[in-house]
């Protein structure tokens, strides 16, 4: 065991080398890591309930041939019924998309998924993206696929599960070298090496898992909802686990709405490319009579099935076309009513267009963040002009000037108003 814990060193440190060797790098990624699980935290705590109307899901439900769903049991305002993980593949050995939270619901639903379909190991864990709803139940699906896992009774064929990822370097995440993994000889090492903390194997855009029967997943970088989004192409199926890009049942959050755009766009790119491909060999473009879908299906990780998943792409840009406008509109009318005020804050402008229809976590931590987004854009596009502008509070205006000057930012806010021509185009 100290052998292994040797070697396993000597290949952790080729991994994260700035980790071992500045204190400020472990800060770093305990910091990332800790603020990353309370803002998760806050959301699955205190978002509230699932909107009210989705369908009630079955904990675990076969999709088809080749995919089964698994549900997370943690519902809530961000989550709907619960974040969804999927066994892909026809096998005994399958890969397993996304994790939950680690709820112990998921668990109990995970063991029922692999129980029942005779799944007695996991080739691997494939993560959409970073957030804990997504990645938190990593280490419980190791444990449990351990349990089950028909090799674990013998020892010299136990194999380390990998969790594959689009790693954040930048974010505390490190690369797995998956060289140094092959040649090690040690069983633990090569464990310890692949099961460590936010120690993941890299996914590229276009790399493919075919290592199962039945299943050949196709990597599909898709920034925006995070940095770091990734769905997955079914081949066989024409179908997209599209993560938390696409929901059925609420629309997404997203860290940059041009690049979540773009995504949007090569999703219903690659859905059509999936049916005209099928329509070449046959028409109508389904498999049923061999008891498969029909493709363009989207997987989503919140919601049940999307059928027409080209529809609901369509639908989803529609959406932010339909926000764009109401955004600029009460850009408009607050600078026709009050202009005194200078425009609007991004708060305000949040409340004007959400205020009444969501909880008020909700408009301050998702909706607030879409209001920024479309604002960012909007200014790019010159259509918002963006203005430092000192704060209207009776408190600030008694803070002497010398204090403001030696920090303007503290006293200073950001404020958004639309373009002349705007305004023009308004009337």
């Amino acid at each position: 065991r100290d052998s292994a814990r040797r070697h396993a060193g000597a290949c952790a440190g080729r991994v994260q080398p700035r980790a071992r060797r500045l204190a400020s790098a472990r800060v770093g990624v305990m910091f990332e890591s800790v603020t990353e699980t309370v803002s998760a935290f806050v959301g699955s705590a205190l978002g509230g309930p699932p909107p009210r109307g989705l369908p009630a899901l079955h904990p675990v439900a076969r999709l088809s041939p080749r995919v089964v769903r698994v549900l997370g049991g943690n519902p809530g305002a961000f989550t709907l019924q619960g974040t969804n993980a999927y066994l892909i593949g026809t096998g005994p050995r399958r890969w397993l998309l996304d994790t939950g939270e680690g709820k112990p619901a998921f668990v109990a639903n995970l063991r029922a998924a692999m129980t029942a379909e005779g799944v007695t190991e996991l080739e691997g864990i494939l993560l959409t993206h970073w957030h804990l709803d997504h990645v938190g139940g990593v280490a419980h699906a190791r444990r449990l696929a351990r349990e089950l896992s028909a090799n674990d009774k013998n020892e010299k064929e136990r194999r380390p599960l990998i969790a594959y990822k689009r790693v954040r370097r930048d974010k505390g995440e490190t690369a797995i070298d998956l060289d140094c993994l092959r040649s090690e000889p040690n069983v633990d090492a090569r464990v310890a090496l692949a099961e460590t903390f936010r120690a993941y194997g890299e996914i590229r855009d276009g790399d493919v898992f075919d290592s199962v029967p039945g299943a050949t997943l196709r990597a599909l970088f898709t920034p925006g909802h995070t940095e770091d989004h990734v769905c997955f192409v079914l081949e066989e199926e024409g179908a997209i686990f599209a993560g938390d890009c696409v929901l059925n049942g609420n629309t997404a959050v997203f860290e940059n709405l041009v690049a979540y755009s773009r995504s949007l766009e090569t999703m219903r790119a690659e859905l059509e490319r999936a049916k005209e491909k099928a329509l070449a060999k046959s028409s109508p473009p389904t498999s049923t009579s061999s008891g498969l879908p029909p493709v363009g299906r989207l997987y989503p990780s919140h919601g049940d099935v999307i059928c027409d998943g080209v529809r609901k792409l369509e639908q989803y840009a529609r959406h932010r076309e339909t926000r764009d406008s109401m955004f600029r509109a009460a850009l408009v009318e607050n600078w026709r009513s009050r202009p005194e005020r200078g425009g609007v804050t991004i708060s305000e402008l949040t409340r004007l267009v959400y205020r009444d229809t969501v909880s008020p976590l909700v408009l301050f931590t998702a909706c607030e963040r879409i209001a920024a987004q479309h604002l960012k854009k909007l200014v790019e596009e010159g259509r918002v002009i963006r203005e430092e502008r000192k704060r209207r509070n009776a408190f600030f205006a008694l803070v002497p000037r010398r204090i403001v000057e030696l920090a303007p930012s503290l006293f200073a806010e950001t404020r958004f108003r639309p373009a002349p021509a705007e305004m023009t185009a308004a009337t």
